[in-house]
């Protein structure tokens, strides 16, 4: 089963992701913010266990998204690892393409967001 690490500041965003996740049969991890995001990926790989996927909020305390997304891209370790940017923030078209330069998808959370996330991982995960 394709593991996915969700990373969210919101305890209820969190829950609703892990749950969704779950129900469209992927193993979902969730981390309260980016340090403790880089420090699940460096546990999931020393351990030979690691993530295909993460859903990653960027408006965070501490290490915020884009940190997390730096380090994610910069890592060889990791750069296979498919990353949802996950934002309640509309940031415009300079955020998108930013996330697209990280090789990235962006996803509000807005209307039918879980739907979407679930969705997208699932053939993001498969066609790994």
């Amino acid at each position: 089963m394709s593991r996915v690490l969700v990373v969210d500041d919101d305890p209820g965003v969190r829950e609703l992701l892990v749950q969704s996740l779950q129900d469209a049969g992927l193993d979902a991890d969730a981390v309260d913010g980016g340090r403790r995001a880089l420090e699940a990926l460096c546990r999931a790989t020393a351990a030979d266990r690691p993530y295909a996927a993460m859903v990653l909020d960027i408006i965070m305390p501490d290490v915020d998204g884009w940190q997390v997304l730096e380090a994610v891209r910069s890592n060889p370790l990791w750069r296979h690892v498919a990353v949802l940017v996950l934002t309640g923030h509309a940031n415009g078209t300079d955020d998108v393409a930013r996330v697209s330069d990280y090789d990235g998808f962006y996803v509000e959370k807005s209307g039918n967001f879980l739907e979407v996330i679930s969705a997208a991982l699932r053939r993001l995960v498969n066609a790994a």
